[in-house]
């Protein structure tokens, strides 16, 4: 059964909003963790929304490769806030992952880092 391209671009694009709530929900849950240690993570393993967001990037890249779509890099203007920012995004949520091993307590940080800065990309970088 052949899907139509219609169908493919409606899951591409829900895919897109499912990564934006995956990422609002993500930058919430770890800032709230970092304020609050343990409030979320008794809940809900953090690690499953990470799993869960790279699913759904890796779901994104398959279907805009399939399609064809691509889009051209733009000239981003820099600031002093968003470097101030990342090193208060890396101590809050290294906070908050004390509990676990150094190396995992790393690779977790990082990783976030890693998504806030395409959150980043995203909302505010596409707008200048």
């Amino acid at each position: 059964m052949k899907m139509s391209k219609n169908l493919l671009l409606l899951a591409y694009k829900l895919l897109h909003d499912a990564l934006f709530l995956l990422l609002l929900t993500a930058a919430v849950s770890l800032v709230s963790e970092g304020l609050l240690p343990g409030v979320f993570s008794n809940h809900l393993s953090p690690l499953r929304i990470f799993i869960l967001l790279l699913l759904v990037m890796m779901g994104i890249v398959a279907l805009g490769n399939f399609l064809g779509i691509s889009y051209q890099a733009k000239h981003k203007k820099r600031t002093v806030l968003i470097p101030l920012l990342v090193v208060f995004m890396f101590l809050l949520i290294g906070n908050s992952l004390l509990k676990l091993a150094l190396w995992q307590n790393l690779l977790i940080t990082l990783f976030t880092l890693a998504i806030f800065y395409f959150f980043y990309e995203i909302l505010i970088a596409s707008e200048e």
